[in-house]
């Protein structure tokens, strides 16, 4: 679509970045329609390999959350205990040989056990 080509690299990272959070974290989360539909086959299927993670791994809006790292350019957490996420540029993973990443993309991972 013509719109794609008037957002950068940037612009997707942002938003697969906040996609990874809302669809990770406990709430119930929304997805805008133009992000799923309009704007790409490569940002719906992350969006759609998001939403999948978080169906598999039951996350709802009273599941677990413990923060591991806040920091200005790195976020992790653990939700309900089976689901890690990272957000930012900062090197990290998680510890133990039980976590498989199951997505990542630019400045963000999600791993699972």
């Amino acid at each position: 679509s013509l719109q794609v080509a008037y957002h950068n690299l940037s612009s997707f990272a942002q938003l697969l970045q906040g996609y990874a959070y809302i669809l990770t974290h406990p709430g119930i989360p929304s997805v805008f329609y133009d992000h799923f539909y309009d704007w790409g086959e490569s940002i719906h299927n992350q969006i759609v390999k998001l939403m999948d993670i978080r169906r598999q791994q039951d996350i709802h809006s009273r599941s677990s959350i413990r923060i591991l790292e806040a920091q200005p350019c790195l976020y992790s957490a653990i939700i309900g205990e089976r689901v890690c996420v990272k957000l930012g540029n900062g090197s990290w993973c998680p510890s133990g040989r039980e976590w498989t990443v199951a997505t990542s993309g630019h400045r963000y991972a999600v791993w699972q056990k």
